[in-house]
């Protein structure tokens, strides 16, 4: 519909088009990159916002001439004033209909909550507060979807394979879930959220969530594991100023939603694992039930966080994991990250925290590092406690 109209505005008639969608899945881009033909053809451009938005419609929209394009973005701004909502709607359909003004080409933009409420029908009897909104809007409003399908999504690894770093990041990210423009709208602002954050316990929590997950362990992060981590991660000045409630503030900073939906850090509910009814062995990928709350790190915030790839966690990190953590693949991999990083006396106490969840791995990697240590009595002991020998005795 949107280009159509275009074209149409073009060949000389007179159109109006408003996509609906959520926030953030490229309603304003589309109207924008679709008017771009007519830049060829000397049309203008207004955007009516001066002193408002409302105000400056309902003073300047009788003054619009051939070849304009009239830019009613968040047309909630122009449509839902309560004094003028109405009557800008009369003087939008007095321009497309007036013949000398033509042709005009009139944009604009809703999220589907405005949408269903300017379009509803009123009750009997009832108020209509929207009826010339609606009689305006119908059978010319374009819905945006919420992810992209699979014909946009090859088109644009299309374009990510020709160069386009940004997109080719943001397919990685959000490939799956289809939510390519919410992510790239919601980046920029994800970023300043870390790096200009209210609280610094705000950022000590996305850094110790960070860390975790560049580490290995799984996307469902507990609360007590990051607050407890968190700490490690202030300044002795910036500990020392933490209110009693400092976590409750931090952790409801971080729910605070950017572009596109996203939050920092939100609180999420795993999915209940749906396999099928047989035994197990591979403690590595056996899910225990989450207790308390868990958290999710946003997929941008997750991705920079590989910048931290250079630094090591300190002591607080791995403290809290080896306290809180309840899944043995995750805390086998921590405990090698920790082994890789030259952290000792982390890695055996997280290898014993996962062989005490049913990793029996864990045991043999705790008896060469005692091997390696020269501790040969706790190594067999430990081998034999594992059932089999050990071979350096």
């Amino acid at each position: 519909m949107l280009a159509e109209a275009v074209r149409e505005a073009a060949q000389g008639r007179s159109r109006l088009v408003v996509l609906v969608g959520s926030s953030s899945t490229g309603k304003t881009r589309a109207c924008w990159e679709a008017v771009q033909p007519l830049v060829t053809k000397r049309w203008r451009l207004w955007h009516p916002f001066d002193p408002t938005r409302a105000e400056a419609a309902l003073e300047d929209l009788h003054q619009v001439g051939p070849r304009t394009v009239v830019w009613l973005n968040e047309a909630q701004h122009y449509f839902g004033a309560r004094a003028s909502g109405e009557r800008i709607a009369a003087a939008v359909h007095r321009l497309l209909t007036d013949e000398q003004c033509g042709p005009v080409l009139v944009l604009g933009t809703l999220w589907p909550e405005y949408a269903a409420k300017y379009t509803a029908l009123p009750a009997p009897e009832g108020n209509d507060p929207h009826s010339r909104v609606r009689e305006l809007l119908a059978g010319r409003t374009q819905g945006v979807p919420e992810a992209f399908d699979p014909t946009a999504l090859a088109k644009a690894a299309g374009f990510a394979r020709n160069g386009d770093r940004l997109l080719a990041d943001a397919l990685n990210r959000a490939h799956a879930s289809g939510r390519i423009a919410q992510d790239l709208a919601g980046a920029p602002e994800l970023l300043r959220r870390y790096e200009q954050p209210r609280l610094p316990a705000a950022r000590a929590l996305l850094k110790a969530a960070m860390d975790a997950r560049r580490l290995g362990v799984g996307p469902h992060l507990p609360q007590a594991f990051l607050t407890d981590a968190a700490t490690g991660y202030l300044s002795d000045d910036d500990y020392d100023q933490l209110a009693d409630d400092w976590a409750e503030q931090a952790y409801a900073e971080l729910a605070e939603q950017v572009h596109g939906k996203q939050a920092p850090l939100r609180p999420t509910t795993p999915r209940p694992p749906r396999r099928p009814p047989t035994p197990t062995t591979d403690a590595g990928t056996t899910m225990l039930p989450l207790k308390g709350r868990v958290f999710r790190l946003a997929d941008y915030l997750e991705q920079h966080g590989r910048t931290r790839r250079h630094l090591c966690p300190p002591a607080a990190f791995w403290h809290a994991a080896h306290d809180h953590l309840d899944n043995a693949g995750d805390l086998d991999r921590l405990a090698q990250a920790a082994l890789d990083r030259y952290r000792l006396q982390w890695a055996y106490p997280l290898r014993g925290r996962a062989a005490d969840l049913g990793d029996h791995n864990a045991l043999l990697v705790m008896a060469q590092l005692r091997g390696e240590a020269g501790d040969l009595r706790a190594a067999e002991a430990l081998e034999i406690f594992n059932g089999v020998g050990y071979v350096g005795s």
